[in-house]
């Protein structure tokens, strides 16, 4: 029954990937619906989280302006090392009973010389059941790599940046020939959105609440050990977001499983957070917006602590 209820909420959840700009009123519109299926399965003891995201490099090849992980402006890009993210792997699969989507990303995630081990830990957890590599189309793998990636659980999904995607074509190519499942996202079909500056806004405990429910969130981010709602509050706290610990759960502290485990669900289910006060996702100003502008170094208005 568990398997039919998140493979029907995956089902769906890929359908509304393709439709534009109304995807995000529906991904509003069903968030109480996911909240509620993962409390229901959380009281027959079965911990659920829809969509995990673990950044391996905060390198990028290119420079977006409106990146939602923020990474233009990190004056001083670095790898994660990579036991460390192995750890942290094996510390969260320990403790769920079922990931629908991990999903490896960057940065651009083919800079990361060490991504064949990160592949192959998340492909061998039989508790994930999807694992994506998003990249920008601009690096392409070699054969060893592409070895790695071919199973049937693994996707490499294109953002299609247009001309910036320089090697969107060759890298569907590359994948096709290897038997590595492989898709590109456009324009057309993935609308790219302002969540806008790090300001805060003055936001109310109840006007924080009603944004969340309007953001209807359901990626956490997995990033440096701590495992946050999303990818705003995660990267943000490194660019003037207060990095408040009600915010995340903190996995290199030496909680208990079960500890971790209710950690993690009350994450899920939080109200808001102090993120919440500083992104306008959710609200009228989150707007579409033209993909992949790029930034001049002159550009740069936030500094990465």
């Amino acid at each position: 029954m568990k398997t039919i209820i998140t493979g029907m909420m995956f089902f769906l959840a890929e359908k509304f990937k393709h439709m534009g700009k109304i995807r995000m009123k529906i991904k509003s519109f069903c968030f109480p619906c996911y909240r509620f299926i993962c409390r229901v399965l959380w009281k027959r003891g079965y911990l659920f989280i829809y969509h995990v995201e673990l950044p391996v490099t905060q390198k990028c090849s290119l420079k977006c302006e409106k990146c939602s992980f923020l990474m233009p402006y990190f004056e001083n890009p670095v790898d994660y090392e990579v036991e460390a993210l192995l750890g942290y792997m094996d510390k969260l699969f320990a403790c769920i009973d079922a990931i629908q989507i991990f999903r490896i990303l960057g940065g651009e995630p083919f800079l990361y010389k060490d991504l064949e081990p990160v592949i192959n830990r998340a492909l061998a957890c039989s508790k994930v059941k999807t694992v994506d590599i998003v990249t920008n189309g601009t690096i392409l793998p070699d054969k060893k790599l592409l070895s790695a990636m071919k199973n049937p659980k693994l996707t490499v999904q294109i953002s299609d940046y247009g001309k910036y995607s320089r090697n969107k074509a060759a890298l569907k190519e590359l994948c096709d020939r290897a038997g590595v499942k492989c898709v590109i996202r456009s324009a057309k079909e993935k609308i790219w959105f302002d969540a806008g500056g790090l300001e805060n806004r003055g936001r109310n405990v109840n006007e924080m609440r009603e944004q969340m429910k309007r953001c209807g969130n359901i990626c956490r981010s997995f990033h440096n050990g701590r495992l946050y709602f999303c990818p705003r509050a995660s990267f943000g706290t490194k660019l003037g977001i207060p990095d408040y610990e009600s915010d995340f759960v903190d996995f290199n502290k030496r909680y208990t499983r079960d500890e971790l485990r209710n950690k993690i669900y009350e994450l899920n289910q939080k109200k808001y957070l102090i993120a919440c006060n500083y992104c306008d996702e959710g609200t009228d100003k989150y707007v579409p917006i033209p993909v992949a502008h790029q930034l001049d170094d002159k550009e740069n208005v936030f500094k990465a602590q």
